[in-house]
C-alpha cells in the first residue's frame, strides 16, 4: 500500500506531514510513504533529513490579483497535473496538508478515484484544502474553532496538530526538568537564568517587521536587564551580539528554547501556536497580515486559554513593546504557574494515522 502526502512551501505544511509519516512507518513498516512537494530549498532540506522520497511538482499557485502570472498559470497548472498523473498511478491514498501543491493533487486524485484525506492545520481553511472539501475529501482539523470560523467544515474530525517527536517528549517535562533546561540553555547563551529571557523568532524564514522593531528597543532592554535570544532568519543579516542579546540565524533546538524562555514573541503560524500551547510557553503573537488572515485565528485559541496576547503588525511598534514588556512577562509567569499540562493534544499524529490506516483498510476491502 502507498500513501502520497501533499505538503510544500512552509514548515507549517511539511512538519505535520512528516510527523504523520514517521508514525505510519513505525506501526506499518511495509507501508510506502512518499511526499509531493517542491524542489525548493526548504522542502528539500526537510526531506533530506527525513529519509522519505520527494517527488517535485511544478509550482502553480492561483494568482490572487491581476498580473502576468495569470497568463502563465494555465501552462504551469497543466504541467503539475501531468506530473501528478504519473506520480499517483500506484497511490492508494492522498493525504493533503495545504499549500499550492494540494490543489492539482486533489483534482488528479479525484480523476483517478483515489481517496483523499485532508488535515487543515490552520484555524481558517485555505483555498486548496477547501477545494479538496468540495471534491469529497475526508476532513480533519487541528483547531476546534475551525468549525465556527468555516461552517462548511462543521463535520470535520478534530485530531489536533501532528508535532515533532522532540516537542512531544518535552511536553512531558515537569517543573524540575523545565528548571534544568532553563539553567542549561542560560549557560549556553551566556545569560543569567534569574533574569527575564525573551525568545524572538518569525517563523522558519524570520520576520523583517519583528526584527526591525526589536532592533530599536535593544538599548532599553539591556538597561532594564531583559535578555533576548533572537532567531533573525537564515536570509537576514546577523546583528551584533551584546551582553543581553544573542542573535542567531536559526535555532535548532526550538523546543528547549521555548521552555527556557519566559515568553516568545513570534508570528502566528499554526505549528508555532500549537507548540507554544503544548509546551506551555506564553506567546506575544504578531500575525502575518497576508493570506486569508489564518494566523490571527490560530492565535485566538491560545488567547482563549490565557496563553497569548495578539498585537496586529500595524500596532507592533518599539513604543508599544517597550511599554508592555513587563506586563507580558508578568502574564507569562502567571500563565505558567496556573497551567500544568499542554493546552493542545500531543497525540494528533496517532489519531490522524489511525484514520489513514482505517481508510486504507476500508478502500482495500471494497
Amino acid at each position: 500500500m502507498r500513501v502520497s502526502l501533499a505538503a510544500a512551501g512552509t514548515a507549517g505544511h511539511i512538519e505535520p506531514a512528516l510527523a504523520l509519516a514517521h508514525w505510519l512507518k513505525s506501526v506499518e513498516p511495509d507501508l510506502e510513504c512518499e511526499f509531493l512537494g517542491s524542489s525548493a530549498a526548504l522542502d528539500s532540506s526537510l526531506m533530506q533529513s527525513s529519509g522519505f522520497s520527494l517527488r517535485p511538482v511544478t509550482k502553480a499557485p492561483f494568482p490572487r490579483k491581476i498580473s502576468f502570472s495569470l497568463l502563465t498559470w494555465p501552462v504551469k497548472f497543466t504541467q503539475s497535473l501531468l506530473q501528478l498523473s504519473r506520480y499517483l498511478s500506484d497511490t492508494d491514498l492522498v493525504v493533503g496538508f495545504g499549500g499550492y501543491v494540494c490543489a492539482p493533487t486533489y483534482i488528479m486524485a479525484r480523476i483517478k478515484k483515489i481517496p483523499i484525506l485532508i488535515h487543515e492545520a490552520n484555524a481558517k481553511p485555505g483555498m486548496a484544502n477547501d477545494l479538496g472539501r468540495r471534491l469529497g475529501a475526508h476532513l480533519t482539523i487541528a483547531f476546534e474553532s475551525t468549525r465556527t470560523i468555516a461552517p462548511t467544515w462543521e463535520s470535520a474530525e478534530l485530531v489536533g496538530m501532528p508535532i515533532r517527536s522532540a516537542i512531544k517528549d518535552l511536553a512531558k517535562s515537569g517543573a524540575s526538568d523545565r528548571s534544568q533546561i532553563r539553567s542549561a540553555k542560560s549557560a549556553e547563551w551566556n545569560f543569567d537564568e534569574k533574569r527575564p529571557i525573551i525568545l524572538v523568532f518569525g517563523g522558519s524564514q524570520g520576520s523583517r517587521a519583528i526584527n526591525s522593531v526589536l532592533a530599536k528597543i535593544l538599548p532599553e532592554t539591556e538597561r532594564v536587564g531583559i535578555q533576548i535570544i533572537h532567531a533573525v532568519g537564515k536570509a537576514n543579516a546577523l546583528p551584533a551580539r551584546s551582553k543581553n542579546y544573542l542573535p542567531l540565524h536559526y535555532i535548532a533546538d526550538m523546543g528547549e528554547a521555548m521552555i527556557a524562555a519566559d515568553l516568545a514573541i513570534t508570528r502566528g503560524g499554526a505549528v508555532t501556536c500549537a507548540e507554544l500551547g503544548i509546551l506551555r510557553t506564553y506567546g506575544v503573537i504578531v500575525p502575518l497580515p497576508i493570506g486569508n488572515g489564518e494566523q490571527l485565528f490560530n492565535a485566538k485559541e491560545l488567547v482563549e486559554c490565557g496563553g497569548a496576547t495578539i498585537i496586529p503588525e500595524s500596532e507592533f511598534t518599539a513604543r508599544k513593546l517597550s511599554e508592555e514588556f513587563f506586563t507580558f512577562i508578568k502574564a507569562a509567569q502567571e500563565y505558567r504557574s496556573r497551567v500544568t499540562g499542554p493546552a493542545f493534544t500531543t497525540s494528533a499524529h496517532e489519531k490522524l494515522g489511525k484514520i489513514v490506516l482505517s481508510t486504507l483498510k476500508a478502500d482495500k476491502s471494497r
